[in-house]
């Protein structure tokens, strides 16, 4: 009789073993989330690859992005699983240093998520929106103005971080109005309120000149006052052409400590002349005091930014 009981016992401990195996084979796994870390430099091109997600679930799985903790940043092949730049603009170290998308992944019946983080590489951002002008940026030593292209001028005024303009506003570069040039060489400084605020670096300008092949072009600054104690920031200007001219500063370590203002040294420099309510000092050749005044505007426009966003 005890023989039997126990062999009853095993008989049905065996039967609930088995069950409880079927049970759990039929019963679909619990979601999970795995961190997928990567890194990527900042501003990169739209459509860069950024990772490939992967999946452990079985048969045809499809992705999607769940969110993403910077708008538009990603975009993702539901089949492949390539999650790649869309708004390129948002990979920005200044900004956004780190991003991050959740990615649902399912084949149907099972699910899982996936948390995918990228840091990004804080890169020289003037370097990153140069083309043309890359060589020759690369090239320079700290301290030297490169000649750029009007596009890649613009991509730095738009692109970098808190960008602002000094020397002239838009509005008062861009009115409609005929441009006088001066025969000798002449350190014009705008007294139109454009001036360059403290804590500021000053990284790029243009000018509008009337002469090929000049040279000894500079740009100051000066904290004392826009008639006077101006020193020159970076060394000469490249040679350049007659037309409207573009500048970068390579490694521009040291910001403004006052509000400040810019002047920039030329011939043949293009100016407004008589333009009601605006006026400019002026001083004869490379000078750092500027006694004369003449109502205009002298056209050139200087970019400057809070922060330190290169080499």
């Amino acid at each position: 009789m005890k023989q039997s009981t126990k062999l009853l016992v095993l008989l049905v401990a065996l039967v609930i073993a088995a069950c409880s195996t079927e049970d759990d084979s039929n019963q679909p796994p619990s979601n999970t989330n795995t961190n997928i870390e990567t890194s990527v430099n900042e501003n990169p091109s739209s459509g860069d690859l950024v990772t490939t997600i992967t999946s452990n679930l079985s048969g045809d799985v499809s992705f999607s992005i769940s969110s993403q903790s910077v708008s538009q940043a990603f975009t993702l092949d539901s089949n492949s699983g390539e999650l790649r730049v869309a708004a390129w603009q948002v990979f920005d170290f200044e900004t956004n240093p780190v991003i991050t998308a959740t990615i649902a992944i399912s084949n149907g019946t099972e699910s899982e998520n996936k948390i995918v983080i990228v840091t990004l590489n804080d890169m020289d951002d003037i370097w990153s929106f140069l083309n043309t002008s890359r060589q020759s940026y690369e090239n320079a030593s700290n301290g030297q103005w490169i000649a750029i292209t009007q596009s890649e001028y613009h991509d730095l005024a738009n692109y970098l971080f808190e960008v602002s303009k000094c020397g002239t506003t838009d509005a008062q570069y861009n009115r409609n109005d005929p441009i006088s040039y001066d025969t000798p060489y002449y350190t014009y400084a705008n007294d139109n309120g454009a001036t360059v605020d403290a804590q500021q670096y000053v990284f790029a300008f243009k000018y509008i000149c009337d002469e090929d092949n000049l040279t000894n072009t500079k740009v100051k600054l000066s904290s004392t006052s826009v008639s006077e104690g101006y020193t020159n920031l970076g060394g000469d200007v490249p040679m350049h052409n007659s037309g409207e001219n573009y500048f970068v500063l390579k490694g521009n370590n040291t910001p403004t400590t006052d509000m400040s203002y810019m002047a920039v040294g030329a011939e043949r420099f293009g100016y407004f002349n008589g333009t009601s309510g605006f006026s400019f000092k002026y001083g004869a050749y490379d000078v750092n005091e500027l006694p004369s005044n003449w109502p205009g505007i002298a056209l050139y426009q200087g970019l400057t930014t809070t922060l330190k966003q290169w080499d």
